[in-house]
């Protein structure tokens, strides 16, 4: 063999040893980063995240920044200003009644009267019931709004650092890819080769950097809908993703799930309250057919120069079988009937969805074991022996290229059961209402 076969084959190998290191020190520091630092007196001195390095960082300005949530937190406070003034009377009424007589004997004058009605038989805290189970809804609604947005934050932050670890896996294929694009042209220079081989390395290299292209499309995609997410620019910078959230290793039961959903969901906690508020409006529309009492009094302004004298009445609705209070009644029960039905359909969807995420999850999870533990290890140690055996001019270039995309093709699939765990996680999380 010529010395330029050896100096191609030596090229290849470094290339191939450099690019595993490489992949190994970048592994450790995504590990290592975010760890809090020594300063020079020993003690630990806590560096600020920079946003986007961290989940954490963008989950504290989306629920600051984002119009849709804040939209629902100007929901709520209407809702409780409403709550505040649910049992209220009724605004007083002033009116002037006047009497004329043309017999200077017979009293003629004005009958001013301030008049309040005051609902009895518990109406005003049946409303205040109402108005409070109100509020309790939209206090739900506001927390599912966070939830969903968290979601939605979680996954677009798993994208983010995915296509980010993509891009690090692809260098190391351009890398390889160079390598054997120099080492065929080598070769068919020492007359070793073909020239298929090179035209081959050719094609190889392109179609690395159209996939290069496409993650930086992926990567960019990811940061801009963070930042729509955010209520930031589309371009606005986002710093280096750091790490991922950790999954929780415990296996998780999907009754257990169901439980803690039915008690700390806000959609359902909303649906609850939503039920609580038509029973309550039923039980008021069922309070219609009795009357509300209305009382009054003012002065007597006679016109003919006598003392002014005072007037007082008393009054009650009659309320009479024409339809009214029977329709309010039947619309009462049937929105409770309604309410009821929406209750039981979230509490059903809820389970469903747990079932499907929770079997997701456990999939991606099993899979990303199988992986780290046998399936990579397996690759990497096949792609050494076959850099050793293609240095010492045994092999071909071929069967080491072969084996390094089948290291990186495994690199990246982990990094799509991590993705596909990521977003089940959150998926989970937003369905029960709270972190793992």
């Amino acid at each position: 063999m010529s010395s330029r076969f050896f100096v191609g084959a030596a090229a290849l190998a470094i290339i191939l040893a450099v690019g595993q290191a490489s992949a190994a020190a970048q592994d450790q520091s995504f590990k290592a980063a975010g760890k809090p630092q020594k300063g020079g007196t020993g003690k630990l001195v806590v560096q600020p995240t920079p946003l986007g390095a961290t989940v954490e960082s963008l989950l504290a300005v989306g629920r600051q920044l984002n119009p849709a949530l804040r939209a629902a937190a100007l929901d709520t406070s209407a809702a409780a200003a409403k709550a505040t003034g649910a049992d209220a009377l009724d605004d007083p009424i002033i009116s002037d009644s006047y009497q004329y007589w043309r017999d200077p004997g017979v009293f003629s004058g004005h009958a001013v009267m301030v008049t309040q009605a005051f609902p009895l038989w518990g109406k005003q805290s049946l409303r205040r019931e109402a108005a409070l189970a109100d509020l309790d809804a939209m206090r739900g609604r506001e927390q599912a709004a966070r939830d969903a947005l968290d979601e939605r934050i979680k996954a677009a932050f798993a994208q983010y650092y995915v296509a980010s670890r993509a891009l690090a896996v692809n260098r190391e294929v351009i890398s390889v890819t160079r390598g054997m694009r120099a080492a065929a042209e080598a070769h068919y220079a020492a007359g070793q080769g073909d020239q298929a081989a090179v035209i081959k390395a050719l094609g190889e290299e392109t179609a690395v950097e159209i996939e290069a292209a496409r993650l930086e499309g992926d990567r960019a995609a990811a940061r801009e809908q963070l930042n729509a997410l955010l209520a930031r620019p589309a371009g606005a910078p986002l710093a280096e993703p750091l790490r991922l959230r950790r999954v929780p290793s415990a296996d998780l039961a999907i009754a257990s799930l169901v439980e803690r959903a039915r008690g700390d969901s806000p959609a359902i906690a909303a649906s609850g309250a939503e039920v609580d508020a038509a029973r309550t409006r039923t039980a008021l529309a069922e309070k219609a057919w009795y009357p509300d009492l209305t009382v009054g009094a003012g002065p007597l302004i006679q016109t003919n120069n006598r003392p002014p004298g005072v007037a007082a009445t008393v009054g009650l609705n009659i309320p009479l079988p024409w339809g009214k209070e029977a329709s309010e009644q039947q619309a009462a029960t049937a929105q409770l009937g309604a309410a009821q039905q929406r209750y039981e359909a979230a509490v059903l969807d809820i389970q469903s969805a747990l079932g499907e995420a929770l079997a997701r999850l456990k999939a991606a999870r099993q899979a990303d074991a199988l992986v780290i533990r046998k399936a990579l290890p397996e690759a990497r140690a096949a792609l050494k022996s076959v850099i050793a055996d293609y240095a010492q001019g045994r092999g071909d270039l071929a069967t080491a290229l072969d084996a390094q995309h089948r290291a990186h093709d495994l690199e990246l699939k982990l990094l799509q059961l991590q993705l596909d765990e990521q977003t089940m996680l959150a998926a989970i999380e937003r369905l029960i209402g709270g972190e793992l």
